[in-house]
């Protein structure tokens, strides 16, 4: 899927910054944008990483499988649902915001409902971030074998 290879770089820089600081455009900020930090940082990596072994795979025109174009959809999508949905805090007990509360009015409930999406859309981007690595690995180690 070429279009997938395409829009890995710009959407990978733009979906880290999302994680990070996105919450802000709903006027959710608090202290999860310094904690975010190192964790924004460590998702830059990784997704440079993939993204490099993308665009040096074998074969021409570059493009990704199949499998490599879905695994990376589902770590986008991850990474979408993740910044939208994880609450954040400040200094203050009424502090506690997410996307749900600035949507349906602030409550416990739903800052912990809020929370349980954040963590599941969490779970999706690394299992297809690592589905994704696995497959870009795995196609470099039998790319030679194919070849003789």
């Amino acid at each position: 899927m070429r279009t997938t290879l395409l829009l890995m770089g710009p959407l990978n820089l733009v979906l880290v910054i999302w994680v990070w600081i996105g919450r802000v455009v709903f006027g959710v900020g608090g202290w999860f944008i310094l904690i975010l930090m190192p964790v924004a940082l460590l998702l830059l990596v990784g997704l440079v990483a993939t993204t490099i072994l993308a665009w040096t795979q074998d074969g021409r025109p570059r493009s990704l499988t199949r499998g490599q174009s879905v695994a990376q959809i589902i770590t986008w999508v991850g990474m979408l649902g993740f910044g939208a949905f994880l609450p954040d805090f400040g200094d203050t007990d009424d502090s506690y915001t997410s996307l749900l509360s600035q949507l349906f009015g602030r409550s416990d409930s739903l800052n912990s409902v809020s929370f349980t999406i954040a963590v599941a859309f969490g779970v999706a981007a690394v299992i297809g971030y690592l589905v994704l690595l696995v497959l870009l690995i795995a196609r470099r180690r039998t790319a030679p074998l194919l070849a003789s």
